[in-house]
């Protein structure tokens, strides 16, 4: 799938990961051309890489010229996202969706760890000691307040289970019977640092009888946003690496 013009993407520079959103404005075989929606506040030249996300692929470019929130890029590669694919173990839980007419509303609920420990000491007078201690009182509270948000919603009670996942669907060992057509309310939590809980809504494209009276379940999400799609590709992509490095290191 190509990109196209009119097309909303989100886009991020990949030298610092902070992500925009945009439209295309032309495409040909010289390049794209593509228009931030606000103000892109970092500094990119010429020769840095931009990555674009459309619906389905990530397209690899490079910035040729820049007019203020106009970017021109020529492409360097495209990956298709819903190849990345991994086998893993982590909490998820699913559930039949009885209620047809029950609203679906995916989400993420993220931690507040990432942000509270790169806190920069401010101009005015503050002991440097003080300032360390406060933040490390800032991050505490921070991964207080993440174990209640998450227990709230649900995700410290889920068991571990064996998946395997990809940006489009799970397949899952669960106890929960289900049948091809069926919709379900998924939960996972995926073990990074801070946890990320996910709240996805999607249907059973296959069933199989598995043991211990547990079935395995083949699920395609529906109606995922990109935020929650982008969480579940990076996690399966630093999965992949971490994987590789390990068999890389048995090998040796």
């Amino acid at each position: 799938m190509d990109l196209n013009v009119g097309e909303q993407i989100f886009f991020r520079i990949a030298k610092d990961g902070f992500r925009y959103s945009g439209s295309i404005v032309s495409v040909n075989n010289a390049g794209v051309v593509i228009r931030a929606n606000d103000e892109v506040t970092c500094d990119v030249r010429k020769g840095d890489q931009l990555i674009i996300s459309a619906p389905e692929s990530d397209f690899y470019t490079e910035v040729m010229t820049r007019d203020k929130t106009m970017f021109s890029v020529k492409r360097l590669w495209c990956d298709r996202r819903e190849f990345f694919r991994i086998d893993d173990v982590f909490p998820v839980d699913c559930r039949k969706v009885t209620d047809a007419g029950a609203p679906k509303k995916p989400k993420l609920v993220a931690g507040f760890g990432s942000e509270t420990g790169t806190l920069e000491l401010p101009e005015d007078a503050v002991h440097p000691k003080l300032w360390n201690m406060l933040v490390d009182i800032n991050t505490k509270l921070g991964i207080i307040l993440e174990r209640l948000d998450l227990h709230r919603e649900g995700f410290a009670q889920i068991e571990n289970r064996r998946v395997n996942l990809s940006a489009t669907g799970l397949k899952v060992i669960t106890p929960e019977k289900a049948e091809v057509g069926d919709n379900v309310e998924i939960k996972m939590l995926l073990p990074t640092y801070p946890p990320i809980g996910i709240l996805a809504f999607g249907r059973v494209v296959r069933a199989v009888k598995a043991d211990n009276d547990e079935f395995e379940l083949a699920l395609h999400f529906d109606e995922m946003d990109e935020d929650i799609r982008d969480e579940i590709i990076q996690y399966t992509l630093k999965r992949q690496r971490e994987l590789i490095r390990s068999q890389r290191q048995k090998e040796k």
